[in-house]
């Protein structure tokens, strides 16, 4: 298998463009977010995690030898991940001062120390545990780089350590993981044990990797249904309130993940056209972007064009919000992710 499935990557970027209409909740009872559907889009984090550890998985599985090794694996995965994880927090707190100052004021009598505090809980990783309080994060979405960056040091640690015993090992891990999230009765933890949630989905990512590595399969007849089945899930358990029953989830994404990689069919041709690829490689972008481009356009919406607060209006709102984070993230990818991430690569020895 090759160490890339373009395919997945433009999978990605749609489901981090669903995550901006999650997001988008300002008006509860607009049909654009009241719906079974966009409700629980916040699932498809999950599907980023198990993704992710499928993707290092391949990349890593059988590479971590040395303390040496283990060191420049995680060297790589912090030049990923931070450049843009302290952008948009610095983003995030510049305009949060602003707006305690500000006539467009959207968050309220915090003051510095409360931004200064829940950065430093997001910029030391530490945004899906319990280390600093279970704060909710400046930029909300960013709890998930935690409980990512967490991911990747423990599959370090246990391909390191326990090189003969590591599938043994990630099996563990994710069992405890799920008893863990089944003793909590919540599935969708984030700020204060997402990290737990997290390694349950990367393990699974682990395993789905190691399965379509032992044999090649033809399942392109299995796409529309799989899209259906995930789909019929977040039916049910939305319909009938089936909060536990989400731990199905990361299960689901994993057998997409072994479709997908599989398939030769009309979505998987969809999802390697360029659009849908360049979706992809923004996605990082997207998804750390979007939270403040949502509060942005709604502020300039209705509260300083006053615009009627009606589902026409509300259709404008989220598509603007969708529209301006994809450009936004474009000049991100490229001047942040790249060109800082390349700064690093070259002069961090």
């Amino acid at each position: 298998m090759k160490n890339r499935v373009e395919q997945l990557d433009g999978l990605r970027g749609i489901f981090a463009v669903l995550v901006i209409a999650h997001h988008h909740n300002a008006f509860k009872e607009s049909i654009f977010y009241n719906n079974f559907f966009v409700i629980n889009a916040s699932l498809f984090v999950d599907f980023f995690f198990v993704l992710s550890g499928f993707v290092i998985a391949l990349n890593y599985v059988d590479r971590i030898h040395s303390t040496g090794d283990f060191l420049t694996f995680l060297k790589k995965r912090f030049i990923r991940l931070y450049p843009l994880l302290f952008y948009t927090e610095v983003v995030f707190v510049l305009a949060n001062l602003l707006g305690e100052h500000s006539p467009l004021k959207n968050v309220g009598g915090m003051g510095l120390s409360y931004y200064l505090y829940t950065s430093l809980d997001a910029l030391t990783f530490m945004g899906s545990s319990t280390v600093f309080g279970g704060w909710i994060s400046n930029n909300y979405p960013s709890w998930s780089i935690s409980a990512e960056m967490i991911s990747y040091v423990v599959f370090g640690l246990v391909v390191l350590t326990l090189p003969r015993f590591k599938y043994a090992a990630f099996a563990v891990i994710g069992l405890l993981s799920a008893i863990f999230i089944y003793s909590r009765g919540e599935y969708l933890l984030a700020y204060d044990y997402g990290y737990v949630r997290g390694l349950l989905c990367f393990s699974l990512g682990i395993f789905t990797q190691r399965l379509l590595s032992r044999k090649t399969y033809q399942l392109s007849a299995f796409e529309i249904p799989f899209l259906l089945l995930m789909v019929a899930a977040m039916y049910i358990v939305h319909q009938w309130d089936l909060n536990l029953w989400k731990l199905v989830f990361p299960f689901i994404f994993s057998i997409g993940i072994v479709i997908f990689a599989s398939s030769a069919g009309i979505v998987t041709q969809m999802l390697n056209s360029k659009p849908f690829q360049y979706l992809g490689k923004i996605s990082y972008s997207i998804y750390l972007n979007h939270a403040i481009v949502l509060i942005f356009i709604n502020i300039v919406l209705f509260r300083f064009l006053k615009l009627p607060e009606n589902e026409v209006m509300f259709a404008l709102s989220l598509l603007s919000s969708i529209g301006l984070t994809i450009l936004y993230s474009h000049f991100t990818y490229e001047l942040v992710e790249k060109r800082v991430g390349k700064f690093l690569r070259d002069n961090w020895r």
